[in-house]
C-alpha cells in the first residue's frame, strides 16, 4: 500500500520541478528579449548620431564650394535666397512672434536622388534640415559682413533622434567682400 501513496508525492515533486524549469526558461527568454531590445535602441542611437554628423559634414562641403562652380550647389542657392530683392529671406532674431515660420527654412532632403544620392533613407533614417541666418550686430541686412548661417540637421532612426547644429560665417576676402562661400564657426 505504501507504493501507491509514494507515486502521488513523486508526481507532485516532478510537476513542481517542471514548473520551476519552465519559469527559469521564461525568465531567460525575457532577459534575452530585454537585452536585444536595449542593443537595438543603442544601435539606432549610434546610427542617428552618425547620420546627423555625416549629413552635416556633407553640408559643410557644399557650403565651401564657390557658388559659380555649379548653380545646383547649396552655397549658390543660399546666396540667391539671401540676396533676392523680391522674395526676401528675413533674419531670425527670436524677438518677434511668428518669426520662426518665415525666417527658419525647414526641409527634408530627398534620399537617393541628385546631389544627395550617397545618402539612402534605409541607412541614414529620416533627415530634417533647419536653416536660418542672423547678423552678429543684430541688423537685418543680409549683405552685412557679420552674417552667420545656422544649420541644424536632425536624424531620426527607429525612434531615436540626434541633432547637430553648425554655425557658419561668410568667407570674406581682403576687401571685406563675400565670395559666396561659408566657413565653420562652431558646431554643437
Amino acid at each position: 500500500m505504501m507504493k501507491k501513496s509514494d507515486r502521488g508525492y513523486t508526481m507532485i515533486i516532478v510537476m513542481c520541478l517542471m514548473f520551476l524549469f519552465m519559469a527559469l526558461a521564461f525568465s531567460v527568454l525575457f532577459s534575452s528579449a530585454q537585452t536585444l531590445a536595449r542593443a537595438q535602441r543603442e544601435a539606432a542611437r549610434k546610427q542617428s548620431r552618425a547620420s546627423a554628423v555625416s549629413f552635416a559634414e556633407w553640408i559643410d562641403e557644399e557650403l565651401k564650394a564657390l557658388p559659380d562652380e555649379a548653380q545646383k550647389k547649396l552655397s549658390y542657392q543660399i546666396r540667391e535666397r539671401l540676396l533676392n530683392e523680391t522674395n526676401k529671406w528675413p533674419s531670425y532674431t527670436g524677438e518677434l512672434e511668428g518669426e520662426v515660420e518665415v525666417a527658419v527654412l525647414t526641409f527634408t532632403p530627398k534620399m537617393g536622388t541628385g546631389a544627395a544620392s550617397a545618402f539612402k533613407e534605409e541607412e541614414f533614417g529620416q533627415l530634417e534640415v533647419k536653416m536660418y541666418w542672423e547678423a552678429e550686430d543684430g541688423s537685418r541686412d543680409p549683405k552685412a559682413p557679420g552674417v552667420n548661417l545656422v544649420v541644424t540637421v536632425k536624424a531620426t532612426v527607429r525612434g531615436e533622434q540626434f541633432s547637430v547644429t553648425t554655425r557658419y560665417a561668410k568667407s570674406l576676402d581682403a576687401a571685406n567682400d563675400w565670395d559666396g562661400t561659408w566657413h565653420i564657426r562652431g558646431r554643437e
